[in-house]
């Protein structure tokens, strides 16, 4: 298992770490690139000018990426102290909340490598995100200086179609798909930030398989004979579930590499047993197959999902006279010792087939209070047998846990934050741009409500399509996570993650709330004559 780890960790997750970055960066160069294109498309009048009076279009194409450049004095200052500090909260919570092996963890340190590499990823981000707008600005004019920002389409002729909706609904969605360049970069930035979001959803399930023991059935105590064979008393497991803070008791039988039939063919399986409480923590993971004829002295059995040596619904083992049938299988459990592959069964069915009553293992869960005290006695009840207390070790291995939790869970957070702020500045950016066309409609009778209604039509449809793609886009990165890494090497089927597009769909409405609410109480605030004069 630990070679499988480090396998998966060092193989699946580097390849998954330089996709995430890629689209990272993809993301911020489409986000800055709309956002550049908005301010482009407002100051028509200023760039044309500047041709009036001689500027070539070499020099606007410079002048606007030293524009755009310039944003970096400030917003790399301001994302290398927010990065810290961050750095710092989670240390702060590993250190004192997750102990374990983080109990060491530096508080205020200063990674100047990681400032510096987070400082050249914004400027090479901005510097290619500023190429498209520059040329974009290059193509204005001298007879733009004149006509001024008369608007982003090339088609001005072409009126909103209003059959289906109203006309001020009609004509933001019109705003918003008129400007075909504008359209695609805002909708891609939307789109990749919701295909991360996806993406890392899935890593949660991949750290979880990795780290298998933070279940609840993970044992704090094992109990196990001295041979490795079925002799440890059944009756100690009833003995110690009596002892005040224990959460749980249950014992295991076991045969490692024992000799059977598979289907016809001799071979080798690795033989255990659950009771009813084990066989029950197999429901979320059963791939194929009925547990339900598992239980009791049923005749069936379950198989563990094995890359390398695999059971199928339906199979039949033949272990001395009695012949079991694989009932289902399940994607995680009790893993192979031997490198054969894995049978489990009830207690009954394992007594019918071997005879023996007694456990090679009792597991104990123990209540987070528990005395050391009621340790000392079922350590006293335990003296035959070996004793080990994984308590330090699952504390390790659930510190591990929560890193990776914290990992994921902040950089969804971060990602949930650059996209209500990505769709909050492309509305304000693109309400600017048009901040005459909407003076104008207010001059000839257009009121507040419509006004709103004009720019949360066209919030929607920039939401709408981001959020399509998105869905299509992350789904499928989710889905490739899942049988390359996960399904390949821990078994399992692949679902439709509901629960993180749900939260995707909230986010965005939010976004578009926030999105529409400055931009049109900004609008209502402002004279008519002022919004019909602003530049």
């Amino acid at each position: 298992m630990k070679k499988l780890n480090f396998y998966v960790t060092e193989t699946g997750l580097s390849k998954l770490s330089a996709i995430c970055f890629v689209i990272i960066l993809i993301s911020g160069v489409f986000m800055i690139s709309s956002c550049m294109n908005s301010t482009v498309a407002q100051r028509t009048k200023f760039f044309g000018m500047m041709r009036c009076i001689g500027a070539s279009k070499k020099q606007i194409i410079h002048f606007v990426r030293l524009e755009a450049l310039n944003w970096c004095k400030t917003a790399i200052p301001i994302g290398c102290i927010l990065g810290t500090i961050t750095c710092w909260i989670l240390c702060a919570i590993l250190r004192f909340l997750v102990k374990g092996e983080w109990a060491d963890m530096p508080l205020f340190s200063v990674s100047v490598t990681g400032i510096l590499c987070g400082a050249v990823v914004g400027i090479v981000t901005v510097f290619i995100a500023a190429h498209s707008p520059a040329k974009q600005a290059a193509k204005v004019s001298p007879v733009a200086a004149v006509s001024g920002n008369t608007g982003t389409s090339k088609h001005g002729g072409c009126a909103a179609k209003s059959g289906v909706f109203k006309i001020e609904t009609s004509l933001g969605i019109h705003h918003a798909t008129e400007a075909k360049k504008n359209l695609f970069l805002i909708t891609g930035s939307f789109a990749l930030t919701i295909a991360l979001f996806l993406s890392f959803a899935a890593c949660l399930d991949l750290v979880h398989k990795l780290l298998p023991s933070v279940s609840d059935f993970t044992p704090d105590i094992v109990i196990s004979s001295e041979d490795e064979t079925n002799s440890v008393d059944r009756n100690l497991a009833e003995d110690i579930s009596e002892i005040p803070g224990v959460k749980s008791v249950f014992g295991t039988k076991l045969h490692v590499a024992y000799p059977v039939e598979i289907n016809g063919n001799a071979g080798t399986v690795d033989l255990f047993s659950y009771d009813e409480s084990m066989l029950d923590s197999f429901k979320k993971s059963v791939m194929s197959g009925d547990l339900s004829k598992v239980y009791g002295n049923s005749g069936y059995a379950l198989a563990i999902y094995n890359q390398d040596n695999r059971l199928n619904v339906g199979d039949k083992i033949k272990i001395g006279d009695t012949e079991i049938e694989i009932a289902c299988i399940a994607s995680e459990g009790v893993g192979s010792v031997s490198g054969a592959a894995t049978m489990v069964c009830s207690e009954e069915t394992y007594t019918q087939l071997t005879g023996e009553q007694d456990y090679a293992l009792v597991s104990v869960v123990l209540e987070k209070n528990i005395s050391e005290t009621e340790v000392s006695k079922i350590r006293n009840l335990s003296s035959d047998y070996v004793f080990a207390d994984n308590r330090a070790e699952n504390s390790d291995v659930n510190g591990s846990y929560w890193v990776f939790r914290l990992a994921a869970y902040g950089f969804l957070a971060i990602i949930s934050f650059i996209t209500i702020l990505n769709i909050m500045n492309s509305i304000s950016m693109s309400v600017s741009a048009r901040i005459k066309q909407y003076g104008a409609m207010r001059a000839v009778g257009m009121g507040n409500r419509q006004i709103t209604k004009m720019i949360t039509a066209e919030a929607i449809t920039y939401a709408a399509c981001g959020t399509i793609i998105g869905f299509v886009l992350g789904l499928l990165l989710h889905y490739l996570i899942y049988v390359k890494i996960i399904v390949t090497h821990f078994g399992g089927t692949w679902k439709v993650p509901v629960v993180p597009m749900e939260i995707i769909v909230l986010l965005v409405l939010v976004s578009c709330i926030l999105a529409v609410y400055a931009p049109a109480k900004r609008i209502r605030n402002m004279a008519i004559t002022a919004t019909i004069n602003e530049l």
